[in-house]
């Protein structure tokens, strides 16, 4: 049977047409993708943190890198440094080099230098009396206090011998305390200027006049004269005040237990210890008891200190 053939009209090659053009969104957007070319990141994962401008990472871990020094415990010298710090204390700090504690233990002797006592000796350099601070082991500066202020004090660092010999090894320098009240200078009396007369004088209201006449106005009044009378100091009374202070210090077995006054009192490294009392009128009886720690020996001290004042 023969095939029919299909007759081609002008309206089917125009809806042909409309349906070829017409796609849907979803078709053009993935064909516009596959044609559209990729592009390369700006920046690289891999980039070295050292290539960007900014640093970003954590402040301290930049400069741990860095730290590549450090102070010394010690600088191999041989002195001792003073400073005030209020009318009643000041600071020590020193340093006994090892030089200088050869020197010392060839003087003294070997066996005498082993069992010495490493100290600071505080004088009042107007009457030069001292006190003992015993030091810790391995102690390097130390906290002071005086019995007195406005007067003026040096340290030695030194060692005292079982022979009750001291060596110092060094000594401060000289320091003044300050006082602990007002002073008892009296300023002159401020003297206040015109200054609206002397504004004028200089042309700030109008015509200023000359600086030989500012000078005369401000000379006048006292304030920049060199021969200005002082006015009278204003008497004051005379006074006296003292005060006494006991200072209790010895040594022991660092392992014995010691009570001063029936008080425990705990001992530094190498068994000894310092006690600072006041002192009133009338008697003061201090007992001293050390135990050894397996209680087996005992041994007492009693201080009986008068004082009277009058």
């Amino acid at each position: 049977m023969p095939r029919k053939k299909k007759v081609i009209t002008e309206s089917t090659i125009i809806t042909k047409k409309k349906t070829a053009r017409k796609r849907s969104p979803a078709k053009k957007l993935s064909a516009l993708a596959a044609a559209k070319p990729k592009k390369k990141p700006r920046f690289k994962k891999d980039k070295p943190q050292a290539e960007v401008k900014y640093y970003a990472g954590p402040v301290m871990q930049k400069f741990e890198a860095e730290r590549n020094f450090e102070l010394p415990s010690r600088y191999g010298d041989n002195r001792i440094v003073a400073m005030v710090r209020d009318p009643y204390w000041f600071f020590a700090y020193w340093e006994v080099s090892d030089q200088r504690r050869g020197e010392i233990s060839r003087m003294a002797g070997g066996e005498l230098f082993s069992r010495a006592k490493e100290i600071l000796r505080v004088y009042d350099t107007e009457n030069w009396k001292y006190f003992d601070i015993y030091l810790a082991g391995g102690a390097v500066s130390w906290y002071i206090k005086v019995p007195a202020p406005n007067r003026t004090y040096c340290v030695d660092i030194g060692f005292l011998l079982p022979d009750g010999r001291f060596i110092a090894a060094a000594r401060s320098n000289w320091i003044t305390m300050p006082l602990d009240r007002m002073s008892d200078i009296i300023d002159e009396e401020w003297l206040i200027p015109d200054w609206e007369k002397i504004y004028s004088l200089s042309g700030g209201f109008g015509i200023g006049q000359s600086s030989q006449e500012v000078r005369a106005l401000v000379a006048g009044s006292g304030w920049i004269s060199s021969g200005s009378a002082r006015p009278p100091m204003q008497a004051r009374p005379f006074w006296l005040t003292a005060n006494c202070e006991l200072i209790v210090y010895g040594a022991t077995e660092p392992s014995a237990t010691l009570t001063v006054q029936g008080r425990k009192i705990d001992l530094r490294e190498d068994g000894t210890f310092s006690l600072r009392f006041s002192l009133p009128d009338g008697d003061q009886v201090i007992p001293i008891e050390a135990i050894r720690d397996d209680g087996a020996e005992r041994r007492q001290i009693t201080p009986k200190i008068e004082r009277r004042t009058e």
